[in-house]
């Protein structure tokens, strides 16, 4: 059987997760090409804060397949970090700290993880100079140092002889010449799809070099969200949860802002070096969609299997997303071979 034609719309880590998937397939030859608007490192996956857990995610995204979407993504994430190229890879194990203004119950994800407790008052009181944090819980779990796991897979992909395109789509039936299209166009299926459920989360954040900070911690309150997150060479300063905002310019007060509420809680950040600011739209979407779509273009159906709206929750999901949407394709393969043997 010759090569089934598949286009992966879309270069962030759905994307190229599920293109990998597609380009080691053992059953179905595929000839995958990815095109997007932008490539690693300028993806929403790059300024993603990349921690494995549950975040702006979609409330009617089912909670068994949010369970089992992470489940295979720390699966997937936990024989990579066993492996001598781990840190090549960007898999990073980390103690991670989520902290809140008032007392909280135990989160619905919790046994999700490696490990979970709550914050001890001790914990409290040495870890972090902030007063206003009262309540959290301590947690292990994978984090990606993002621009050495894009660049990984982008790697892996272009060993493997998958075509990168920079394109920006208008709609997607300029693709319809493929036999497949697997749409993870994130922000992007807005416009492309289009789906109107599909509206900006937006973040941003700061790279600075401060490498006497070695744990994480989320500060979740009633007025915003910080995190500091340690990676290879620098620690992420965030954040921002802006819905509906579109905007992918640096905003001075927010930078302000998220400087200002990290040296709250770690005084010393006042002495760390400002490496760059980011600034990305997370995809949100009341529910994750992962489907296989018919849509007639011209005198063709053209086979789409769509894979977006994970909202902050991209890196968390990504692996388990990829094997359902590759699931999808091999369904639709399969009936592309048995259509071509009639």
């Amino acid at each position: 059987m010759a090569a089934v034609s598949v286009c992966v719309v879309g270069a962030g880590v759905c994307g190229l997760s599920t293109a990998l998937l597609l380009a080691e397939s053992k059953s179905i030859p595929y000839k995958v090409t990815i095109i997007a608007d932008q490539f690693s490192p300028k993806t929403t996956s790059n300024a993603a804060a990349a921690v494995v857990a549950p975040f702006i995610l979609g409330p009617e995204t089912p909670i068994q397949l949010q369970r089992r979407w992470i489940k295979q993504t720390m699966d997937w994430l936990g024989s990579l970090y066993k492996t001598t190229d781990a840190t090549t890879i960007g898999v990073i194990l980390q103690h991670l700290y989520f902290c809140y203004d008032k007392m909280q119950q135990d989160s619905y994800w919790k046994d999700w993880l490696l490990s979970y407790r709550k914050l001890t008052p001790k914990e409290k009181e040495m870890a972090f100079a902030d007063d206003s944090i009262i309540d959290g819980w301590c947690c292990s779990t994978f984090t990606l140092d993002t621009d050495k796991y894009m660049h990984w897979l982008t790697n892996k992909l272009k060993n493997l002889n998958c075509r990168f395109i920079q394109k920006k789509l208008r709609d997607l039936s300029e693709v319809s010449s493929y036999d497949i299209v697997v749409n993870c166009s994130g922000i992007g299926a807005n416009r492309l799809v289009p789906d109107p459920s599909v509206v900006p989360v937006r973040g941003q954040a700061i790279r600075v070099k401060a490498p006497w900070v070695q744990h994480c911690c989320i500060y979740i309150n009633e007025k915003a969200i910080s995190y500091i997150l340690p990676r290879a060479t620098t620690v992420l300063l965030g954040g921002t949860a802006q819905a509906g905002n579109w905007s992918k310019s640096i905003d001075p007060n927010d930078s302000k802002r998220i400087f200002e509420d990290c040296c709250k809680i770690i005084p010393s950040l006042k002495n760390a070096e400002t490496v760059e600011e980011i600034v990305d739209l997370r995809p949100s979407r009341p529910s994750v969609r992962l489907e296989i779509e018919t849509r007639r273009t011209g005198h063709k159906d053209m086979k789409i299997v769509h894979n977006y709206g994970h909202g902050g929750s991209g890196i968390s999901l990504h692996w388990g997303c990829a094997l359902d949407s590759f699931k999808l394709v091999e369904k639709l393969a399969e009936d592309i071979r048995v259509s071509c043997k009639l």
